[in-house]
C-alpha cells in the first residue's frame, strides 16, 4: 500500500499531530485545574483516537522500504520463515520470532506488520485511557507526539511492542487478583518478545514496592555522579559480560544513529531525559502532591533512566535509552491531566509543556 514516498510518512504524521497540538493548545490554555480535570465535552476526543486507528492502518500497511529501517530486514526474515513449514529454532526473543513464523504460514508480510502495529498502538491507547481517564485524548496526543513514537512503530518492532505491553502491565499492577495475574502475564510476554523489557519490568516492581520519592531522586542523581567518575569502567564491565555484542542487535534504540554519533557523556540527551524528572520534583516536593500512580510512573522512569546514564559513555549506550523514554510522554502528561497542581493556571501549563514536547519532535525530524 504505497500512499506516497516512504520518506514522507513520519513528516506527514508530525504535521497531522501539529494540527491537533495547535487546536488542543488553544482549547485548554485558559482552563483552570477544575475545568481541565473534570469530564470534558470535547469533539476532538474522538478525532484523536480515530487518527490513532488511521495511523495503525497506514503505517501497518506501509511499503517494504529502507526508509523504515529494519522493516526490510524483518521482511526478509519473514520470507525465510514462510519457506520453513517445519518451524525454526530461535533462542532469543523467541515469542516474537515464533509469532513471526506462525503468521508467515498463512498471512502476507504486510498483514503481519499491521498486526504488530495493532500490538504497538492499542496498548498505548488503553494505557492512556486507564491513566488519564477523561483526558485520555490529550494523553494519547502526548504519546503520538513523542519523537520516538513513529520510529518504534516502523523500525524497532520488537522493542516497541514489548514496551507497549510493559506500559499495559503498569496499568494493572497493584490491582485485584485478576489484574495482578494480567500484569504478570503482560510482563512475561513483553520479556519473551524482547528481553530488554526485563529492565523496565524490574524497575516497575522496585517503584511499586519502594515509592519513596527521595530514594528515586537520590538514586538518579547518584547515577550521574557514578557515570562521571567511573563511567568507562562501568561500560567496560557490561561489555565484558557480552552486553556489547548482544545489544548490537538486541537492546536497540531505533532512532537515527547520527543523533548518537558522538561517544562520551551526552549532556544534551541527559537534559532531555531530565524534563519529566524536573516536573516530578516540582509536583512532589514543591507542590507536595503525592499520587501513587504518578510515583509508580516516575519511579519506573527514573530507575530505568539511571541505568542508561551509568553506561552513557559506551558506544552502545543509546540502545538503552528507550527503555526509559517509552514512558516519557506518560510521565509528563499524567500530572498535567490528572493532578491538581496549578489550581488557576493548569491549562496554561499543560498547553505550554505540550507545545514544547511537540517542538522537540519537530526539531528532531525536520531540522536535525
Amino acid at each position: 500500500m504505497r500512499l506516497f514516498d516512504p520518506f514522507f510518512y513520519e513528516k506527514a504524521h508530525l504535521l497531522v499531530i501539529l494540527v491537533f497540538t495547535i487546536y488542543v493548545f488553544f482549547s485548554v490554555y485558559n482552563k483552570n485545574a477544575r475545568r481541565l480535570l473534570s469530564r470534558p465535552d470535547r469533539n476532538y476526543l474522538v478525532l484523536i483516537h480515530i487518527y490513532a486507528i488511521v495511523f495503525i492502518l497506514v503505517v501497518g500497511l506501509r511499503p517494504i522500504s529502507a526508509a523504515f529501517g529494519d522493516t526490510v530486514t524483518y521482511a526478509r526474515t519473514y520470507d525465510f520463515f514462510s519457506k520453513s513449514p517445519g518451524g525454526v529454532i530461535i533462542e532469543r526473543d523467541s515469542l516474537f520470532y515464533y509469532l513471526m513464523w506462525l503468521c508467515s504460514q498463512f498471512m502476507s508480510v504486510n498483514i503481519f506488520f499491521l498486526l504488530l502495529e495493532v500490538l504497538y498502538v492499542v496498548p498505548i491507547i488503553i494505557a492512556c485511557s486507564r491513566f488519564m481517564k477523561s483526558n485520555s485524548d490529550i494523553g494519547l496526543l502526548f504519546c503520538l507526539a513523542a519523537f520516538s513514537f513513529f520510529t518504534y512503530g516502523t523500525n524497532g518492532l520488537r522493542n516497541g511492542v514489548s514496551l507497549s505491553l510493559v506500559l499495559l502491565a503498569m496499568t494493572l499492577i497493584g490491582g485485584k487478583l485478576f489484574q495482578s495475574v494480567l500484569c504478570a502475564l503482560f510482563s512475561v510476554l513483553a520479556i519473551a518478545i524482547h528481553a530488554s523489557a526485563a529492565l523496565p519490568v524490574l524497575c516497575m516492581l522496585v517503584a511499586f514496592f519502594v515509592r519513596k520519592p527521595r530514594i528515586m531522586f537520590i538514586f538518579w542523581g547518584l547515577s550521574i555522579v557514578i557515570s562521571l567518575i567511573a563511567g568507562n569502567s562501568i561500560a567496560s564491565f557490561f561489555a565484558s559480560l557480552g552486553f556489547d555484542d548482544r545489544l548490537s542487535d538486541y537492546i536497540l534504540v531505533y532512532v537515527d544513529e547520527n543523533l548518537f554519533s558522538h561517544v562520551g557523556f551526552r549532556w544534551d540527551f541527559l537534559l532531555y531525559s531530565a524534563v519529566p524528572i524536573l516536573l516530578g520534583w516540582y509536583v512532589v516536593f514543591k507542590k507536595k502532591v503525592y499520587d501513587k500512580v504518578f510515583l509508580l510512573l516516575l519511579g519506573t522512569y527514573m530507575y530505568a533512566n539511571a541505568f542508561w546514564i551509568m553506561v552513557i559513555r559506551a558506544e552502545f549506550s543509546n540502545r538503552f535509552a528507550y527503555l526509559s523514554w517509552f514512558l516519557y510522554p506518560i510521565v509528563i502528561a499524567y500530572p498535567l491531566l490528572r493532578l491538581d497542581v496549578w489550581p488557576k493556571t493548569q491549562g496554561r501549563k499543560c498547553a505550554v509543556i505540550m507545545a514544547g514536547h511537540y517542538a522537540f519532535s519537530f526539531l528532531m525530524s525536520f531540522v536535525l
